[in-house]
């Protein structure tokens, strides 16, 4: 493997660790929100902050480092099938990321902002309708995001169909 193929393989290993691997935490995160107001303020501030200086940025940067591996390893793309439907797949991730999570989580922040402190001492008060919907499409737009980058990093890792010296 030539010094520049390995480069940019490690690259984009590091790349895809951080930018998507903070996606696997969210679900934990999240959690932390039915804790009070103060608390879904922070986890949505957090999450959207992660998103927009973190994922996206890596996300913009990846297809970069696969057309330089894709190049350098000599990979004949229109015959290897597993890399067409990651390929496929990362651009439907890539755009519901960027067109449709992130606004949405971005619109929740803000309308938690907009609510009113809690009293000291008091009981946490419920999420008002609006910041709930929000939620559950938050949650649902997760899973989806979830099981498209899982399948691309197995299609990525197992490449089915590719021929590992044993055919």
């Amino acid at each position: 493997m030539s010094f520049w193929l390995t480069f940019f393989l490690v690259l984009h290993v590091f790349v895809a660790i951080a930018a998507f691997g903070p996606s696997y935490a969210y679900p934990v995160i999240a959690r932390f929100s039915a804790e009070g107001t103060q608390s879904a303020r922070l986890v949505a501030r957090m999450i959207h902050t992660v998103q927009v200086r973190i994922q996206i940025p890596g996300a913009i940067v990846m297809p970069f480092l696969g057309l330089a591996l894709i190049y350098l390893g000599h990979f004949q793309l229109w015959q290897s099938e597993w890399l067409v439907i990651s390929i496929a797949l990362y651009t439907i991730a890539f755009f519901f990321a960027v067109g449709v999570q992130t606004p949405l989580i971005g619109r929740m922040s803000r309308a938690l902002a907009r609510l009113p402190d809690p009293t000291p001492g008091g009981a946490p008060s419920p999420p008002t309708p609006e910041i709930a919907a929000m939620a559950k499409r938050v949650r649902m737009n997760g899973v989806i995001l979830t099981v498209l980058v899982t399948t691309i990093i197995v299609l990525m890792v197992w490449k089915p169909g590719n021929c590992q010296g044993i055919c």
